[in-house]
């Protein structure tokens, strides 16, 4: 056993992140931990990491008991953990990351020997099968080049156990593709991949075994080659149906379809950093459509999000509503106008995490009947409608005055969703709507967005998972480099065609 744990537990006050939790992963194996948000997972890899100590248990390696104290201590026994955000200094290029805090020094006065770090991750990409421009500043890398910089940075130090949590959520499918081909060309190799993932397609195409967490404990582990996904499913969401949670019934609005709810004419607008200008961006969203915006992260998604929002001025273009320009109207007049949007940051742009539960789902619309009369806010119709609004969801909350931070993850983007569309809104603009949340949250939440557009509105979905944006798009844009360089109808989209657009900026022939 490379790595392992024997009846780890660890509580913070009363709650037990984790229970009893065992797990043995072997060596030169690809082995994913998978489970809901909550399952304990980030709680068992801070143990791992030595972010954390154990209140009873024991961690494992190379068979033998050993005490992880500090992150330190874990390169040490040959650990290493890459983040879902990464770890590179914007502003140095990619050799300088690669040394920094392992600095190859040379003479007297120990300068850096920046010969020896070239030649160092040279050999390191070479034995990878890729290639790193090392003087290429980081800021300015594409994140797959990024990733693989991560991982070359870990190897140097030593690492024989590598943690990757989420490794694909901001890659496109080919660059998940070469991702996957790299970690089994590490595993063949003699390292020992730890994988965490929401993705369970992508887990049973890459692990060679599967372990679930479910509320803190370890419920179910087997080779990936003699079980099935929806035998892990299962075993994720605690035996729950996820076709119980499939889109829900109504009636189509009549709204005819060839209305433009939404139409952006020549948009252009600076870029955020390490990100891409827009460049022009042409393209509708009909009544009753939901049409998704595919590319891969930083290719001017958040900057023509935060235009159609209102969070950023466009330096040209235009945009209508419903045929109104609301090119630069505020964003009380864009919401008055009909327009809702789900941020893809709930923590920091979609809630205010230290104000109540109550307060976050009524947001908005404290200046509106009924729960305005006149001058003065009337806290009994506050609270019926924040009940309503969080009820008709089912979000799971204890008190309507909690701090809304005390709700799970996939709570509060339902809070967020039931804040949004209360008002039922013309347009949603949605972002990232289900990044970070676990298999029954998704499931929840692509039925949210199609109740919703049963009701008539149209939805602007945002979203780096691609299967996401097929599945529930009727229409398909892609963007790249700023720009729109295809379009698509969903009933015909496919992952690898779209995706091969994301990546070389050019639609396919045909």
């Amino acid at each position: 056993m490379r790595l392992g744990a024997v009846g780890l537990s660890k509580a913070y006050g009363s709650v037990q992140a984790n229970r009893n939790v065992s797990l043995a992963v072997k060596p030169q194996e690809i082995h994913a931990i998978v489970g809901e948000n909550g399952a304990g997972k980030s709680t068992l890899m801070r143990l791992l990491q030595g972010i954390e100590q154990p209140d009873a248990g024991e961690i494992i390696v190379d068979d033998v008991p050993c005490r992880i104290s500090s992150p330190r201590q874990a390169f040490v026994s040959g650990i290493g953990m890459i983040h879902q955000e990464f770890m590179l200094a914007p502003e140095l290029t990619l050799l300088e990351n690669l040394v920094l805090g392992d600095e190859p020094v040379t003479g007297p006065l120990a300068r850096i020997d920046w010969n020896a770090a070239r030649e160092s991750g040279d050999a390191h990409a070479a034995q990878a099968g890729i290639e790193v421009d090392w003087d290429r500043k980081a800021g300015t890398t594409p994140v797959h080049i990024q990733q693989y910089v991560e991982i070359i940075r870990l190897l140097r130090r030593g690492t024989r156990v590598l943690i990757m949590d989420e490794p694909t959520s901001v890659l496109a499918p080919k660059q998940v593709e070469d991702l996957f081909d790299l970690l089994r060309k590490l595993r063949d190799a003699g390292t020992t991949v730890l994988f965490i993932s929401h993705k369970l397609k992508e887990v049973m195409a890459l692990a060679d075994r599967v372990t679930v967490m479910r509320r803190g404990e370890v419920t179910f582990s087997s080779g990936v080659n003699e079980t099935a996904i929806s035998e892990v499913a299962h075993h994720v969401i605690g035996g729950l149906d996820l076709e119980q949670q499939d889109p829900t019934t109504g009636e189509v609005s009549s709204r005819k379809a060839d209305e433009r709810v939404l139409e952006v004419a020549s948009l252009r607008a600076p870029a955020i950093e390490r990100s891409h200008p827009l460049k022009g961006i042409e393209m509708f969203v009909g009544a009753g459509e939901i049409v998704g915006l595919a590319g891969v992260s930083g290719n001017g998604q958040s900057e023509l999000v935060e235009c159609l929002v209102g969070l950023r001025k466009p330096s040209s273009g235009q945009i209508f509503l419903e045929g109104r320009d609301i090119t630069y109207a505020t964003n009380r007049q864009r919401r008055d106008a009909g327009l809702g949007y789900v941020s893809a940051d709930r923590r920091h742009e979609g809630l205010a995490l230290d104000a109540s539960i109550e307060i976050n789902s009524i947001a908005g619309s404290q200046r509106r009947k009924p729960i305005r009369r006149g001058k003065i806010v009337d806290l009994g119709a506050m609270r019926r409608t924040a009940a309503e609004r969080l009820s008709k969801l089912d979000v799971r909350f204890g008190s309507l005055r909690d701090a809304v931070r005390s709700l799970s993850g996939g709570n509060q983007q339902r809070t967020v969703f039931a804040r949004e569309t209360a008002t039922d809104p013309t347009l949603l603009v949605v972002s990232q709507p289900t990044r970070g949340v676990d298999l029954r949250g998704i499931a929840a939440i692509h039925a949210i967005l199609h109740s919703i557009r049963a009701k008539g509105a149209s939805i602007l979905l945002v979203s780096e998972e691609l299967e996401e944006i097929i599945d529930l798009s009727d229409r398909v844009y892609v963007i790249a480099d700023g720009r729109i360089v295809g379009e698509t109808s969903g009933d015909i989209a496919d992952v690898a065609t779209v995706g091969q657009m994301m990546l070389t900026g050019t639609a396919q022939d045909g």
